[in-house]
């Protein structure tokens, strides 16, 4: 990366090709592929469960996971004992192979290897690319999303959560978009809610 476009991906107002996506959609897609990651994961656990692969301790341990706070932002709930809920080896297993499922979704589905799309981002026709508009790799899709872990952090997920909201309400980017240089952009009559118009 040039000289150049290290210091223009620490900016706000980078100059940017393509109309840049909803704010709004973003939010309310990343919801989406949160729920469908919960879902992925506790439909994985309930398999595992019926074969066997898993005890029944472990399937209390994942359903009380994923029961408390809301499940993108792990750790955080409203209630300050939430944030404390790694007590055991059990828990630091299920956390971290919650993340693994959780970044590898967003990593694999935003690069060019998928489409740069993930599900919640094609149903409102939104896709991540380089600042001169071009689908991202790999390597570059995974430091845009390795910010995404810190909101799996406890405490520090509400934190940088409140942060991320701004950047993306005032200047329609977040923090991976800006350390790899990226941004989301519309596709003109792609997605479901486009189509709806």
């Amino acid at each position: 990366m040039s000289k150049t476009g290290k210091y223009r991906s620490l900016g706000l107002k980078t100059k940017n090709s393509g109309v840049q996506a909803n704010s709004f959609f973003r939010i309310i897609a990343y919801f989406i592929d949160a729920v469908i990651i919960r879902f992925v994961f506790q439909g994985i656990a309930f398999l595992m469960g019926i074969i066997g692969l898993l005890s029944e301790n472990w399937m209390e341990a994942i359903n009380l996971y994923l029961g408390e706070g809301i499940a993108p932002f792990r750790g955080g709930g409203w209630f300050l004992e939430q944030f404390f809920f790694i007590t055991s080896l059990q828990d630091v297993l299920i956390h971290l192979t919650y993340s693994v499922l959780f970044l590898a979704y967003f990593i694999v589905l935003e690069s060019d290897i998928v489409s740069g799309q993930t599900i919640g981002k094609r149903i409102f026709g939104m896709k991540v690319t380089d600042r001169y508009s071009s689908e991202i790799s790999f390597k570059l899709s995974t430091l845009r999303n390795s910010t995404k872990y810190l909101l799996r952090v406890p405490l520090l997920g509400v934190i940088l959560g409140f942060s991320e909201l701004i950047l993306l309400v005032f200047y329609s980017t977040r923090t991976g978009d800006m350390l790899a240089d990226t941004k989301v952009v519309s596709i003109s009559g792609k997605g479901i809610v486009g189509r709806l118009r």
